[in-house]
């Protein structure tokens, strides 16, 4: 018995361990607040892609061939073997490619802030993230939305509730979930520029939003997965570089 009890122990640890998990965001996931989300999908996956660029929005990451976007603020990328590049400028990745490379059980996205630009701004974003999570359906991968945090700076911060309620609501019609980081954070009038978060106040936020993930039955689902694909590139350096 005890060896019966041991062996599905360790079995249930090697299928979880196995996952393979993608996280991507803009220059708030360049921070504290993106560290310890990739800190956690270390924890409970052997296989993550971490990628984040400044003033990115679900458009940039969907955009197609010679349409891609460079970032002139910043850009990182963390790759499998836990290697980090960060540069000022840098070209954006595809997204569709990246979910076709490296298959992910489990992918986070951490967007929205820039959506909410304008309220003509969020209308059009919707497309694109609409195609994004089309793309996750199509890979069979696990999904998590993580959505704009509180903000202060205004057409930002005023249009924050409506942008929320129209992710939401696409993410979740697409069967993913949506994790409300304008619920976990205050944003500090006075100690910012009303968009990003200082050290301390990103990395609370981060870990209040892997508290939430934890919970969900996204990341249960993906960890229990049996028949794991692992990346061809597996210990290669996908290449990239890091945000603000």
């Amino acid at each position: 018995m005890k060896w019966i009890i041991c062996f599905s122990t360790l079995l249930s640890g090697s299928l979880a361990w196995s996952m393979n998990a993608l996280f991507i965001g803009d220059s708030n996931s360049y921070g504290k607040f993106g560290g310890e989300v990739d800190t956690y999908l270390r924890m409970v996956s052997q296989n993550v892609t971490s990628m984040a660029s400044c003033g990115s929005s679900p458009s940039t990451w969907m955009a197609q061939d010679s349409k891609f976007k460079s970032t002139n603020c910043g850009y990182w990328r963390k790759d499998l073997k836990g290697q980090e590049t960060r540069v000022k400028e840098h070209k954006i990745d595809s997204f569709p490619s990246e979910m076709g490379k490296l298959h992910p059980d489990l992918t986070v996205i951490a967007l929205g802030t820039n959506v909410l630009a304008s309220t003509g701004n969020i209308e059009s974003e919707l497309k694109s993230i609409r195609s994004m999570l089309d793309v996750v359906k199509k890979s069979h991968s696990e999904c998590i939305w993580v959505g704009p945090p509180a903000l202060g700076k205004n057409p930002f911060k005023a249009n924050l509730a409506q942008g929320v309620v129209k992710i939401k609501d696409a993410v979740e019609k697409a069967g993913c979930a949506y994790i409300d980081s304008s619920k976990l954070t205050t944003y500090a009038q006075g100690k910012g520029d009303g968009i990003h978060y200082g050290p301390k106040d990103s990395a609370k936020w981060g870990r209040d939003v892997v508290g939430q993930m934890q919970k969900l039955p996204q990341v249960i689902r993906a960890r229990e997965k049996q028949n794991s694909f692992v990346p061809e590139n597996k210990g290669k350096d996908a290449g990239g570089p890091g945000i603000q």
